[in-house]
């Protein structure tokens, strides 16, 4: 995650102060269903959560895995929409804390600097979004892979050490990467094969980054 989203959740929660409301979740609790009255952002304090987009024929694709310390659900404040646009699931235990809409939206008016950082954090969010379209459409399953480990590592402390660690069921992870489950056993293999990972647990990877080449990292 951006240094940048974590610092400006965080001053976000601070500026909104006792407006907040915590709340636990256990695994597979949904925070908030699509179409569902829109309340405000919310912030992941611990565990994950996984946002999803459903057909109506009941068909799943995970369109985004929230970090700890990150702010999601926050398009609804700039858009003027008052239901939930996705669903979003506990894929682990988690605790959040909700920020009333109308509370978020006086404190970034008051608050130019805290405004711009704003714009920043959905800047930051349009370029992923990008990366994840691009990935979709264009990459391989092992190169989709590849490049999801790589963004976990982006901005983590000893990064350069590679080690990643999932936080979400492998199933998941397929439906995030928009994979069958086979194809991502098969991708873990093939990178594994090739020098570029090791698998420390089910959920914990190394990534020998001296090995991942710039056709991997770019499509």
């Amino acid at each position: 995650m951006d240094p940048l989203i974590a610092r400006f959740s965080k001053i976000l929660s601070e500026q909104v102060g006792n407006a907040a409301r915590s709340k636990t979740c256990s695994k597979g609790v949904f925070v908030f269903t699509e179409g569902s009255k829109y309340f405000g952002p919310w912030i992941l304090h611990k565990g994950v959560v996984v946002l999803v987009k459903s057909s109506s024929t009941g068909k799943e694709q995970i369109v985004r895995q929230v970090e700890t310390g990150e702010w999601f659900a926050e398009v609804p404040i700039f858009r003027n929409v008052d239901w939930y646009p996705i669903n979003a699931r506990c894929a682990t235990n988690c605790e959040l804390t909700l920020l009333p809409a109308e509370e978020v939206k006086r404190v970034l008016q008051k608050n130019p600097e805290l405004a711009w950082m704003a714009a920043c954090a959905l800047s930051c969010r349009i370029t992923e979004f990008r990366d994840i379209i691009f990935d979709l459409t264009l990459a391989e399953a092992k190169q989709r892979l590849l490049r999801y480990l790589l963004r976990r590592l982006e901005g983590k402390p000893n990064a350069m050490l590679g080690v990643v660690r999932l936080g979400i069921s492998h199933q998941d992870l397929a439906l995030l990467l928009g994979i069958r489950a086979e194809s991502l056993s098969r991708a873990l293999t093939e990178l594994e094969s090739s020098g570029k990972l090791k698998r420390l647990s089910r959920q914990t990877f190394q990534l020998f980054l001296k090995n991942i080449e710039a056709e991997d990292r770019e499509l």
